[in-house]
């Protein structure tokens, strides 16, 4: 009975490990595998409270530690759970199946232990080598899935850093076109020259593309929404803004009878429904429950500086030439029915990755939101 026990429990193990790779590594979905999504939560959990006790330069750096820290943790949590499996199966025939060298000392489980350690790293120093034919074929099939294990988690590791190469080239490209910050009228305006707009519907279509590129990393590989960056332009959270911001002032601000080919093109609209889609999945995926708020006194204080931000960028485009709507009262209506259908997500998202809000909209302060690496007290609330 206890042997069959143990075998069935070394199975089970083993199964849901090999569960667990498939899903986190072979499969592309928004979420990884148990193992993996708890860990990933878990460590990254612990972490955000404490790096929130800290001041914000000294927060992002602790917090820039953790992605790195996880994908190799995983790997020695799937190497333990598969030597504790695979020893399960041989403890009941330890040491009955097995030549063991005489003199060594007699301990049924850490021989299982040890003859399932060296066997999965095909480390492989004969000190004790199956006899029974059963036992021989669960040692091979303990080699081949060390050896499984260790070209997938290589290869896990090389896609998880080019895609991060590619998310970091996103946020850079994002990053000079606004001004080195988070300033959506320079981005406007570094696309305007001698009155009209050039590359300006390209560089949205741009955008879309690789928002939505972006996404479909995210999904297939979880763990990078763990990788947290020490500058904020670098980051998702700083990305999603200025597409969100770029779609809602181009539809607010512009004169749409002085741009009509820019204000009315179909990738405006398409650029601010697919950083919303993008948004509402990075949201979903993480799990990431809704904000509650005071209704009376957030919604003035959000109305409070959205209109602070609204006629900046009004004064930033005409400063540089730009026709802006003639209607003010309606365009500001427009712009903030657009902020209220995405802010309260995406900073809900941007704390979830351990950043504020002022920091990555700039909202308080654009200046600050070109220079990241100016040490500032940390804020709970949007300002």
């Amino acid at each position: 009975m206890r042997a069959t026990l143990s075998t069935a429990l070394g199975v089970l193990t083993l199964l849901f490990v090999a569960y667990d790779v498939y899903a986190t590594i072979l499969d592309a979905r928004a979420r990884a595998g148990p193992i993996s999504e708890t860990l990933n939560r878990g460590v990254w959990g612990v972490a955000r409270r404490l790096a929130f006790r800290l001041m914000r330069a000294r927060r992002h750096h602790v917090l820039n530690l953790i992605g790195p820290l996880l994908m190799p943790a995983l790997i020695v949590v799937y190497l333990i759970l598969l030597v504790c499996g695979f020893a399960l199966i041989y403890f009941p025939h330890m040491p009955t199946d097995f030549n063991v060298t005489e003199g060594m000392p007699v301990s049924k489980w850490l021989d299982s232990l040890y003859f399932s350690g060296v066997t999965l790293t095909t480390a492989g120093y004969g000190d004790i080598t199956p006899r029974a034919t059963a036992m021989r074929m669960v040692a091979v099939i303990e080699a081949c899935a060390g050896f499984a294990l260790i070209s997938l988690s290589v290869t896990y590791l090389i896609t998880v850093y080019r895609a991060l190469e590619r998310k970091r080239a996103v946020a850079l490209s994002f990053y000079h076109q606004a001004e080195e910050g988070a300033d959506v009228g320079g981005f406007i305006v570094h696309h305007h020259v001698d009155g009209c707009f050039y590359g300006l519907e390209s560089a949205l279509r741009t955008a879309t593309h690789d928002i939505q590129e972006l996404l479909e990393s995210h999904v297939e590989h979880p763990i990078i929404h763990y990788f947290h960056t020490v500058e904020v332009y670098k980051s998702l959270p700083r990305v999603l803004f200025l597409t969100l911001e770029s779609s809602a002032v181009i539809q607010s601000c512009l004169d749409a009878e002085s741009y009509p080919q820019t204000c009315r093109h179909p990738t405006v609209r398409t650029l601010g429904v697919s950083a919303r889609h993008v948004l509402r999945e990075l949201v979903s995926s993480l799990g990431i429950k809704p904000r509650k708020r005071n209704n009376h006194t957030d919604g003035f204080e959000e109305s409070r500086r959205w209109e602070k931000r609204f006629k900046a960028t009004l004064r930033r485009l005409r400063d540089a030439g730009i026709a802006t709507n003639p209607d003010e009262r309606a365009g500001w209506e427009e712009y903030r029915a657009h902020r209220d259908e995405w802010e309260s997500s995406l900073y809900r998202f941007a704390r979830h990755l351990g950043y504020d809000w002022d920091e990555v909209t700039g909202d308080r302060d654009l200046e600050y939101a070109a220079d990241e690496a100016l040490e500032m007290p940390n804020t709970e609330t949007r300002g």
